[in-house]
């Protein structure tokens, strides 16, 4: 999926027609082809299926407006190393060379960015919370992070036959994405 825009793969608008919010189209790049080494897809989908560069724009532009200036100096630092280092742009490198430009990040080996651990920490934690959160936040689209470890979704209750034993239904997602006041005080109708 190398374009830069939002919106559901099964969703009737065209895919282009939603851009990104919050990221830069090249800083959207450098976030998918990082989250796409943190949640590889293999047999299953990963990062990049389950969209989970679409749930960090929006919480960078919806939720925590004030990360975007550690996401803007994260992706600068996570190409300006591959550049020294491999004479590449981040997204241009071998899948490999990626892993090791993130591991450098990882354990804070990165020249001139003392918060290169604390960046990969966040872009983690974001794409995890992009491959498995509810969809309506902008990932896991399709479900497709709750089909690889089998959630179920938003149940409301359990047949008998399902207590106690795994579950084998298809996973169900909320209708739309909750203000704070909504989840902390009930959703309002």
């Amino acid at each position: 999926m190398d374009d830069i825009a939002l919106g559901s793969p099964s969703a009737a608008k065209t895919s282009q027609q939603e851009r990104f919010r919050a990221l830069a189209a090249a800083e959207a790049k450098v976030v998918k082809a990082a989250a796409a080494r943190i949640f590889p897809t293999t047999d299953t989908p990963g990062a990049t299926e389950a969209g989970a560069v679409y749930y960090i724009d929006c919480t960078l532009e919806q939720a925590f407006p004030k990360l975007l200036p550690a996401y803007r100096k994260g992706c600068a630092a996570l190409d300006q190393h591959a550049r020294k280092k491999f004479k590449r742009a981040f997204v241009a490198l071998t899948p490999e060379e990626q892993d090791g430009i993130l591991t450098d990040f990882e354990q804070g080996h990165v020249p001139g960015f003392p918060d290169a651990s604390d960046f990969f920490s966040l872009l983690r934690r974001h794409t995890m919370e992009g491959v498995l959160g509810e969809p309506a936040y902008g990932g896991n689209r399709g479900l497709a992070g709750w089909r690889v470890v089998n959630f179920p979704g938003q149940q409301f209750g359990y047949a008998d036959p399902y207590i106690d034993r795994v579950v084998d239904l298809e996973p169900v997602a909320l209708d739309g994405p909750f203000s704070q006041e909504e989840v902390l005080n009930g959703r309002k109708r």
